[in-house]
């Protein structure tokens, strides 16, 4: 008699946890939308040789932070000659930093020849990071600037990030890539989701060491 009860109230306690687990998961698809397929990005700049010559001096080192205009090193233009063969050495050229930032990778040492257009240093601002999350075509409609968004970075998993939707890239990801995603002159065309890019900015980086490249999560709250 006792097994006669039981059962019922088993079964009924299995299908309210069903209903109850698939609610969950409507109103969790509703209120938001989480990918990881996410990073924080930041606008890498390069100071690059003007000239033929040589890179007299490099006052700076990765990890060291300069300012706008900041000079950060010299180059001695190689000597001309005339047609009279007057030997003439140019002025030397500063080169200054574009931005506030902080130096993330110097492919030059002090002293090698150079050459117009050669990358010397690279910098970043670590203060104006952001977090590019690629977001499937079929949702991209739910989201909009401004929206609340929670990110966790996969570095510092015990710290979680606020931010917002700052831009919708008005492109899919597909469309920067180097090689084509498919063949449309071959007949064969195999229809594949696409993905939009979304920048988000964050509200501060919780003293962390936040830099470009880092893998995060990225949680849009639709509504």
């Amino acid at each position: 008699m006792r097994r006669m009860i039981l059962v019922p109230i088993l079964i009924t306690v299995a299908l309210l946890a069903i209903i109850g687990g698939v609610g969950y998961y409507i109103y969790n698809n509703y209120q938001y939308y989480t990918t990881d397929d996410a990073q924080v990005t930041g606008n890498i700049v390069s100071v690059s040789a003007p000239a033929n010559g040589q890179l007299t001096t490099l006052s700076v080192k990765q990890g060291d932070k300069v300012t706008a205009g900041q000079t950060i090193g010299t180059i001695t233009p190689a000597a001309t000659v005339s047609a009279s063969g007057t030997r003439t050495q140019g002025n030397a050229i500063n080169l200054t930093s574009p931005i506030d930032g902080t130096i993330v990778q110097t492919s030059a040492v002090q002293g090698q020849a150079v050459a117009p257009g050669l990358t010397l240093v690279q910098l970043t601002n670590l203060n104006a990071l952001t977090v590019t999350a690629y977001v499937d075509e079929s949702q991209i409609n739910n989201v909009k600037i401004g929206q609340d968004v929670d990110v966790h970075v996969d570095a510092y998993s015990d710290t979680t990030y606020t931010g917002h939707v700052q831009q919708i890239v008005q492109a899919t990801a597909g469309q920067f890539s180097l090689l084509p995603t498919q063949d449309n002159a071959s007949g064969n065309f195999t229809k594949v989701s696409q993905r939009v890019p979304v920048i988000i900015t964050i509200d501060g980086s919780g003293g962390k060491d936040l830099v470009p490249g880092l893998s995060t999560e990225a949680t849009i709250h639709l509504h």
